[in-house]
Formats: C-alpha cells, structure tokens, sequence
C-alpha cells in the first residue's frame, strides 16, 4: 500500500495528462460530470474531484465496504463530509426513507458539499448539511483552518499538511459543536452507521459522542491515519484504547477482522491510511 503523499504523486501525474488533453480540445477541467448515478461538479486538478472523475467513486474499496452494510432506511451521519464523496453514495444507498446527516467545517469544501447535494434535487430531499467542527467541550481551542483539499497541481505558497500534502481552508464559518448535544437537540434519532474522516480529530469527535455511543454503539466507517494524532496531543492507541472501551470490534475493507490494538499499525503504510468498519 501507498502513503498519501505517493497517491497525491501519481494521482499529479494522471491529472496533468488529462488536463492537458481536455485543454488540447477546449474542454473544460472544471465542470458538470455524472458518475455512478450522481452529478458532480469536479475541478479535475484537485485530488478528491479527479479521483471522482476517474474512477466513478472516490475511495473505492471503503464504498465497497460500506455498500454491504447499509439497508434502505438507514439514517448515517457523515463526519468530515467534504465535497460529499461519500454522502450522496449515502443517500443513494439509504433510499428515499433514510436520512443522512453531513458535517463539514470548511468554507472550501461544504461550499462545494452544498453544490454537489444541489445537482442531485432527488438525493437532496434526504441530506441535512452542517457547517460544524465537531469537539469534545465547547470552550477548548480549536484551529482556525484545517486541510480539506489535495491539489494536484500544487501551489508552494499555498500551506499545506508536511506528510498528507491537504492544503488549509479556514473554517470561518464553522459551528463548534458535540455530536452529544446535536444528538439530545434532535430527540435522539436512531443511529444506524457513522462514516467519520476527519484527520486527527477523531478522538475529540468521538470524546464528544459518550452518550450517543453508549446509549447505541452504532456501527462506523472510520480513517485511521495514525501519524497525525500527535498534532492534536494524541497518540493512535488513545484511538484503539477509547474505542476498546466502548467494545467496538474491527474489520478490513475486505471483511477479514483484525484485532482492536497496537499491532495494527503494522498494516497501515507509514505516512499513509486505512479505511475501517468498527461495529
């Protein structure tokens, strides 16, 4: 497997061929797209939009997971939901009686999550978006941007993450909220998945949802990137330790489980990540 930083790379060198052939006949790389059944407006030199564009979906294999797992009906929440990669395929999945809710605290990206949703008037009826960083209590410190694209045809004055190479957006518009407190205002809705990508914050989202986790243990599909947790005074078997504690058992994108500890960070590429299901 890759680290990020590889993917970005190769991802770079893909874009930059096609680009220049769309250019060649005047085609525009940002635009409209429709891929698996879902409308898309993509900028194909950036890396979450072009693997889109590629591949119909992005992050195949944590699709494939997560695909096995839904029933129409489901209501998920869609944490670091981004330009809503995996939110419409949500949406798609769940049917016109499930619900999903999006959070995303970037201006950048839920400008683009709002745009996405939008093109799809059908899906759109069963997605409530947030602008929210979500945390564990309300008055500690939280960054004022955080990284939420990838570009492919990166700007070295742009600031970026040194490892992920994700460029920071401001989050100026954000609401600083605990899932537990979302979930008492909304008379506590029946979880059935939580998909949660959020780059280092895991733990304060989760430290932030005791109540919920306690109250369902719903089942979740979650990044584990364990070189980025010491940014936010972490260590990634704080992640294992907090999620042991709450019982949750691990498996693979491919179904196999894998034991809850340290020893999976022997499966995970250095400066890289994996997708998970945790139920």
């Amino acid at each position: 497997m890759l680290s990020t930083k590889s993917k970005i790379q190769l991802a770079s060198i893909s874009s930059n061929l096609i680009c220049s052939w769309r250019d060649f006949f005047n085609l525009k790389n940002k635009a409209v797209f429709f891929r698996k059944g879902i409308n898309w407006e993509l900028d194909l030199t950036d890396g979450i939009d072009f693997a889109i564009f590629l591949q119909g979906a992005f992050e195949h294999s944590t699709l494939s997971l997560y695909s096995k797992v839904i029933k129409p009906g489901f209501t998920i929440l869609d944490i670091g939901a981004n330009i809503g990669a995996h939110t419409l395929h949500f949406a798609r999945f769940t049917g016109e009686k499930g619900k999903v809710y999006a959070f995303e605290p970037t201006d950048y990206a839920f400008n683009k999550l709002s745009k996405n949703v939008s093109l799809n008037p059908t899906l759109s009826k069963q997605i409530s978006l947030y602008q929210a960083l979500l945390i564990n209590e309300l008055d500690e410190s939280a960054p004022t941007a955080i990284p939420s694209r990838w570009p492919l045809n990166a700007n070295k004055d742009e600031a970026s993450h040194p490892v992920h190479l994700g460029v920071f957006e401001s989050l100026n518009n954000a609401k600083k909220i605990r899932l537990d407190d979302w979930f008492s205002n909304m008379n506590k809705p029946k979880i059935d998945l939580i998909k949660i990508d959020v780059d280092g914050f895991e733990i304060d989202v989760l430290k932030g949802a005791k109540n919920l986790l306690n109250e369902q243990k719903p089942p979740m599909v979650m990044e584990f990137a364990p070189y980025i947790f010491e940014e936010r005074g972490y260590h990634f078997t704080d992640l294992i330790q907090l999620l042991s504690k709450h019982h949750y058992n691990c498996f693979l994108p491919n179904g196999k489980p894998i034991p809850l500890n340290e020893d999976l960070i022997n499966i995970i590429p250095k400066g890289g990540s994996i997708n998970v299901l945790l139920k």
